[in-house]
């Protein structure tokens, strides 16, 4: 049963349950007015004025102005168990550029260890490749000493080190060093017959110009005797250099055969058969006066374990491309340099005479045949050179060549 309402018709307007008549709540505003159904006498109830609010009293009675109990203080659990109520998984948040960074680190270090894999598989190859095709001991120290012949220089020495190279490419023709070798012993043999070649032409070309004054100034008396003898030796000058034009064909052409085998090469090998290629391809290049000669050679010094070959074959197309003054000069220096430190490598000491032909210097160039032929007295194209020199006596040298 609900409660029963206090207030008889025609009393204040108020309505409370019994009990409750004097809470501050049941008051009501002071226009409020209640109409009773029982109320039949007064239809619509006046206002009655009701009692003001005290102070610190709310409109909507004190019940709801009671202040709220106190709440306990916070309890903070033990970590374990805070960590163990958590049951979603903590996402990590980074500042600005931070989870990118770290993103970039990693595939950085990722990249580094598939490079370094690419790089050990890059230098293990080529062992892996010729673990079958080892050369022998005997055929490596045959292939030393075909070298070692070639450092001598003469005619006899190095046509001793084509054959035993020769017989090397037969036995092991997958041996690439043997074979780049083979093409350097080649190479420098079609050089000195362009020196011997060059020899004759200068030697013509003094005769000539002594025939030219002979023929101007008709003197001496014998001045017509003088003239025909001098035309007799540039006669039989013609006749030595015309078998060698042949002989530079035929050495041409048979290089050119063993360099397309030196050139066809694989993507990787070992270093030392990379740099016999280099040493075969920068002489070849520099005596036929190729245009990438000086890139060869440049590239053959990088190679090397220290600069010589490169250096020789940068003296080789000086004198095969007619460089002018000043590079004749720089290359001049390049091979003396060379010598100090190298006593026996004798290509040095024959080109170094004849770039000093080159620039007429003929007392540099007599030192250094006369050096050459000391070291190793089978050195023909040396004894040749400097016997066509002009005779040095007390008053200097003359300008008549050696007949």
């Amino acid at each position: 049963m609900g409660p029963s309402w206090s207030g008889a018709p025609g009393s204040r307007s108020t309505l409370a349950p019994e009990g409750h008549g004097s809470a501050p709540w049941a008051t009501s505003a002071p226009t409020s007015t209640v109409s009773l159904p029982d109320d039949d006498a007064a239809p619509f109830a006046h206002t009655v004025p009701s009692r003001p609010a005290a102070s610190g009293e709310s409109l909507l009675g004190g019940g709801l102005e009671r202040p709220l109990p106190s709440r306990k203080p916070a309890v903070e659990l033990p970590p374990e168990l805070l960590g163990a109520s958590r049951s979603d998984p903590v996402v990590t948040e980074y500042g600005p550029g931070e989870g990118s960074s770290s993103t970039l680190v990693r595939a950085l270090l990722v990249l580094v260890v598939l490079a370094g894999l690419g790089l050990a598989g890059y230098l293990a190859y080529p062992a892996f490749r010729d673990r079958h095709s080892a050369m022998p001991a005997a055929a490596v120290e045959e292939k030393e000493r075909a070298v070692a012949l070639l450092r001598r220089d003469d005619a006899t020495s190095r046509e001793q080190a084509i054959q035993s190279l020769e017989s090397l490419v037969q036995t092991h023709p997958k041996y690439a060093e043997v074979q780049a070798e083979l093409a350097v012993a080649l190479t420098l043999q079609l050089a000195d017959l362009n020196a011997e070649f060059d020899r004759l032409r200068r030697q013509s070309d003094q005769l000539k110009k002594q025939l030219d004054e002979i023929t101007a100034a008709r003197t001496p008396a014998d001045w017509v005797n003088r003239a025909n003898a001098l035309r007799a030796q540039m006669e039989a000058l013609a006749r030595e250099q015309e078998p060698l034009r042949g002989d530079i064909d035929a050495r041409r052409e048979r290089l050119d055969a063993q360099m397309g085998t030196v050139r066809t090469a694989p993507e990787v090998e070992p270093a030392a058969t990379v740099a016999a290629r280099l040493k075969a391809q920068a002489l070849y290049a520099a005596v036929t006066g190729a245009p990438d000669a000086l890139a060869l050679a440049q590239r053959l010094r990088q190679a090397e374990l220290s600069p010589a070959w490169s250096l020789l074959a940068h003296a080789e197309f000086a004198l095969s491309s007619g460089s002018p003054s000043v590079t004749v000069r720089s290359v001049s220096q390049e091979l003396e340099a060379l010598r100090s430190q190298d006593r026996t490598l004798m290509r040095a000491y024959v080109l170094g005479a004849r770039l000093a032909l080159r620039l007429e210097d003929t007392e540099t160039a007599r030192t250094l045949l006369d050096e050459a032929v000391a070291f190793n007295g089978k050195h023909e194209l040396a004894r040749r050179m400097l016997a066509q020199l002009p005779v040095a006596n007390a008053s200097g040298p003359t300008s008549e060549p050696v007949p």
